[in-house]
């Protein structure tokens, strides 16, 4: 059976893995032959950063967050060192909202995975370890369960 992790948890991953593959995923624009084909390539790239960084989470909203700061960190950085003059074709004024522009792309891909992984934790649910409710507080215990966890009421012992 597959560990629930904890949901911050989930989250530094998310922004970790979408700040380091981000940054990796913009190298291959100092290589285009033209300047137009950065605003075509980089959307696409960096959406699949945050598809992938945001399975580390499994809610959506994590991941979009997540994936948007670590993918803006990760863009900053790069253009920091290799475009200092900013991005070509566009105003140097406006390199900080390129880089949220370009997080944001991210943070769609964070959040169409993030949400897979909802389903994979239902789907665990429905066929993990069945639960019993407490009778007198009604909290879910297990199936084998003396005393609730919840009131440390006794259980009717099950057959």
């Amino acid at each position: 059976m597959a560990k629930v992790r904890n949901p911050l948890a989930g989250f530094g991953i998310t922004i970790a893995s979408a700040l380091g593959f981000s940054f990796f995923m913009c190298v291959p624009i100092l290589f285009l032959p033209q300047a137009e084909l950065v605003y075509f390539y980089l959307p696409f790239a960096l959406f699949g950063v945050g598809a992938f960084a945001g399975r580390s989470g499994f809610l959506g909203t994590l991941g979009f967050i997540g994936a948007t700061m670590g993918a803006f960190l990760g863009v900053y950085a790069f253009q920091s060192v290799f475009l200092p003059q900013g991005w070509p074709l566009w105003f140097s004024d406006w390199a900080i909202l390129m880089d949220a522009a370009f997080g944001a792309c991210c943070g769609i891909g964070g959040l169409a995975s993030g949400k897979l992984g909802l389903r994979r934790i239902e789907r665990m649910s429905e066929t993990g370890l069945k639960m019993r409710r407490c009778l007198k507080c009604g909290a879910k215990v297990g199936i084998a369960a003396r005393k609730c966890w919840s009131c440390r009421a006794y259980l009717p012992p099950t057959g």
